[in-house]
């Protein structure tokens, strides 16, 4: 289940992970991540730093990315990423950051910084 929402400024927004963004959890973060990025300009998600993670969430985190800068809006993270992240991406070999065109400096995949 996702964490809660909040609205922290205008125009932003932001969401919790919960403790679980994996197959079996990840439409309704996915379902989340939708509906506030057509009420928000930015979207911002905090970890909880003991987050279970699999493939499907950086699947998620990528196609919310990509989404959000079609519609000329971001999608971004507020530090620290959790280590199970952090790992998950060495494993996936998402660092390499090779397929994508997004220039977000907050990338989830490579941890290219925050919000």
């Amino acid at each position: 289940m996702v964490g809660s929402t909040q609205n922290s400024s205008a125009g932003e927004v932001v969401i919790g992970s919960g403790k679980r963004l994996t197959i079996e959890t990840i439409a309704d973060f996915v379902s989340t991540v939708r509906r506030k990025l057509a009420e928000a300009e930015t979207v911002v998600v905090e970890f909880d730093p003991d987050v279970e993670l699999d493939i499907t969430s950086l699947q998620a985190f990528c196609s919310a990315c990509m989404t959000a800068a079609a519609q000329g809006k971001t999608f971004v993270y507020r530090e620290p990423l959790p280590k199970a992240l952090l790992d998950l991406n060495v494993a996936a070999g998402s660092v390499r950051h090779e397929q994508c065109t997004s220039k977000n400096r907050s990338c989830f995949c490579r941890g290219g910084g925050p919000e």
